[in-house]
């Protein structure tokens, strides 16, 4: 569908240079379509931005719920969201600087959005601790605001300088730390087994 692909198309620009970089000419123009075809499909770009966050956030938060139902246990949901992170395209620190200054608007619907996260992080947490995977005791809201808030680490130090490490090695090592410092003995099984076969699929990979 051509909206599907316009959304794309604009987030993926949008991630590279920011928002207020890319107009709607630029779009037009990178999709090969004019700009009246953009405004019979969206209002306006603040309209495409926004259809663009609400369909990745809804994918990801299936995707959590979907995850979570048929998961083992908790370490295996980790384990998943670390693998996935991996793979994902890293916005630039100016397309969350855009969306906070022109954009207040849906820069709150994202705040809201990482709320409902957290709630199913949360309660996934209450759930590992009760089959014993992770620790008695923890404070879920802390844990859960903590996991939330890797996301936006990498972005943070970019404002201070440029990072001499990438994105996914930056959260790979911060949620494996952070996971087994939550984990029992249990946990930190699984944990310790899925390191050892990621080291052997590198070495694989090597030869």
């Amino acid at each position: 569908m051509l909206k599907e692909r316009i959304l794309e198309k604009a987030g993926t620009k949008f991630y590279q240079y920011g928002i207020k970089n890319v107009s709607m000419n630029d779009l037009a123009s990178s999709l090969g379509i004019s700009k009246r075809t953009l405004y019979e499909n969206f209002q306006d770009k603040e309209d495409i931005l926004r259809q663009y966050l609400e369909n990745k956030r809804d994918k990801n938060v299936a995707k959590i719920k979907e995850l979570i139902n048929k998961s083992a246990n908790i370490i295996e949901v980790f384990i998943y969201f670390i693998d996935c992170q991996q793979k994902v395209e890293m916005p630039s620190v100016k397309f969350y600087q855009d969306i906070e200054k022109y954009y207040p608007t849906i820069h709150q619907e994202i705040l809201n959005s990482m709320e409902s996260n957290k709630s199913y992080m949360k309660s996934a947490l209450q759930q590992g601790i009760k089959d014993g995977f992770i620790r008695e005791g923890l404070n879920v809201e802390v844990a859960a605001f903590l996991v939330e808030e890797s996301n936006h680490t990498y972005l943070r130090a970019s404002y201070i300088k440029k990072p001499t490490f990438s994105f996914q090695d930056l959260f790979f090592t911060m949620m494996i730390n952070f996971i087994r410092g939550i984990s029992t003995n249990k946990g930190i099984e699984i944990i310790d087994k899925y390191l050892e076969n990621s080291k052997n699929e590198k070495n694989q990979n090597n030869i």
